[in-house]
C-alpha cells in the first residue's frame, strides 16, 4: 500500500479546514492509499509577535489568552476552550500523523486549502522545499488573496516559481489562484474544487445522526469576530423570529445566538443538512450548504472574495450571494435547482478523481 502525506493547515481550529483535510484523508483511503498528516512548525514571519503568540500555543501563549479572557469574556473564552479540546479529539481519533522532515512518503500532496497563502508566513515546504519526497502533486491548493503583486512586493517569486516547477502536477482550487500561478510560474494548472465536494460525505450523512438543536432552525455559521454588528444581527433574528426559527450559531460562539453548538466537523455537516436556512460569511459554510442542498445565504467579504465567488459562480449559485444583510430574506426565499447543483457536483467530483488518479497510481 503507498504512503501519501497530505500538506496542509492541519493546526487551526476550524472546521472547514478539518473536514477538507479529512475529506482528501478518506479519498485517499478509497483510492487504496495509506495517508498520513504530515506536521511541521508554521511560519508566522508576517505576522505582529503578539498574533504569533496566539498561534503558536505554549506559555508564551499565555499572556495572549490572559488579555482574550479580559476582552472576550468568559463565555466566548470556555466555549472556544471546549472547541479546541472537542477539534483535537476528533483529529487525534481519526488520522495518522509523522513529521514531514522524517518522513518516507511514496506521493506527498499538498493541499486543499489556502496553503500557498503568503498572508501570515513563508511555509515553504508548501512549495515542496525540504520535502523528502520526489513525487509531489497539489490538489486544490489556494494562494488565498495573495496575488502576484503581492508573492513580488514579499520577494518570494524566485522560491515559490522553482518550488512549484518541481510538483508532478499542480491543481488550485480557484480562478484567481489559477492565475497567481501562471503569473509567478509561467506554468497553468488544473482546476478541481475543494476536497469536501470532491468525498460528498455520502455515507456519513446517511449514518450521522446527533440530536437536533431544535425543532426548527437557521445556522450562523461564521468566525465570532464576525456577523456581530447591530445591524446585521438584528435583520437575522427578525428573520428568524418571522419564520419560527430558533438561531443556531454552530462551531463558533455568538453571544446573541439562541444557542451556541460546539460539534466535531462531522456533527457539522449534519446540523447544516437539518437546518431550513444558513447564513454564513465563509467559504466552507457555503461549500457544506450547497452539498447538503441547504438554502443560504453567503455574504462575501474581501478576505475571501476570490474563492467564495469562484466556488459559487461555478455551482450556478451566484444567486446565494448577499450584497448586504437587508438582502437576507430576498436571497433566502429564492428557489435554487439543487438537481442541477448536484449534476455540476458529480461532474466536478469526476474530474477531481480522474486527477488525482492520473498522477498519484502509476
Amino acid at each position: 500500500m503507498k504512503k501519501t502525506g497530505i500538506l496542509t493547515h492541519y493546526q487551526v481550529h476550524n472546521h472547514g479546514a478539518i473536514l477538507q483535510m479529512h475529506a482528501l484523508y478518506k479519498t485517499l483511503q478509497f483510492l487504496g492509499f495509506k495517508p498520513f498528516v504530515l506536521t511541521y512548525k508554521k511560519d508566522f514571519s508576517f505576522l505582529p509577535p503578539s498574533l504569533g503568540e496566539k498561534y503558536n500555543i505554549s506559555l508564551k501563549s499565555a499572556p495572549y489568552y490572559i488579555k482574550y479572557l479580559l476582552k472576550k469574556g468568559i463565555g466566548k473564552t470556555f466555549f472556544n476552550f471546549k472547541k479546541y479540546r472537542t477539534l483535537n479529539r476528533f483529529k487525534t481519533e481519526n488520522y495518522d500523523f509523522m513529521s514531514v522532515f522524517q518522513s518516507d512518503m511514496d506521493y506527498v500532496l499538498v493541499g486543499s486549502d489556502e496553503v500557498f497563502s503568503l498572508e501570515v508566513g513563508v511555509n515553504m515546504i508548501m512549495y515542496g522545499h525540504g520535502v523528502p519526497c520526489k513525487n509531489i502533486i497539489s490538489y486544490a491548493a489556494s494562494f488565498g488573496q495573495t496575488d502576484a503583486a503581492e508573492v513580488i512586493r514579499r520577494n518570494c517569486g524566485a522560491l515559490i516559481s522553482s518550488g512549484l516547477k518541481s510538483f508532478k502536477a499542480l491543481c488550485v482550487r480557484d480562478g484567481a489562484s489559477f492565475n497567481t500561478v501562471k503569473e509567478v510560474t509561467s506554468l497553468e494548472p488544473e482546476i478541481n474544487f475543494d476536497p469536501v465536494l470532491l468525498y460528498g460525505f455520502e455515507n456519513e450523512l446517511k449514518s450521522l445522526s446527533i440530536k437536533k438543536p431544535a425543532d426548527k432552525y437557521l445556522v450562523v455559521y461564521a468566525y465570532d469576530n464576525n456577523m456581530n454588528d447591530e445591524r446585521e444581527v438584528s435583520l437575522i433574528k427578525n428573520y428568524a423570529a418571522k419564520n419560527n426559527l430558533t438561531v443556531v450559531s454552530a462551531g463558533y460562539y455568538h453571544k446573541w445566538a439562541d444557542i451556541n453548538l460546539n460539534l466535531n466537523p462531522l456533527e457539522l455537516l449534519s446540523v447544516i443538512k437539518n437546518a431550513k436556512a444558513v447564513v454564513t460569511d465563509t467559504f466552507h459554510g457555503s461549500v457544506i450548504s450547497a452539498l447538503t442542498n441547504t438554502p443560504f445565504a453567503a455574504f462575501v467579504r474581501t478576505i475571501n472574495v476570490n474563492k467564495m465567488t469562484y466556488l459559487l459562480d461555478s455551482l450556478g449559485l451566484s444567486g446565494r450571494k448577499m450584497a448586504g444583510f437587508d438582502k437576507l430574506e430576498e436571497v433566502l426565499s429564492r428557489k435554487t435547482d439543487w438537481n442541477a447543483v448536484n449534476g455540476k457536483i458529480s461532474e466536478l467530483r469526476e474530474k477531481g478523481l480522474n486527477y488525482l488518479k492520473k498522477n498519484l497510481i502509476p
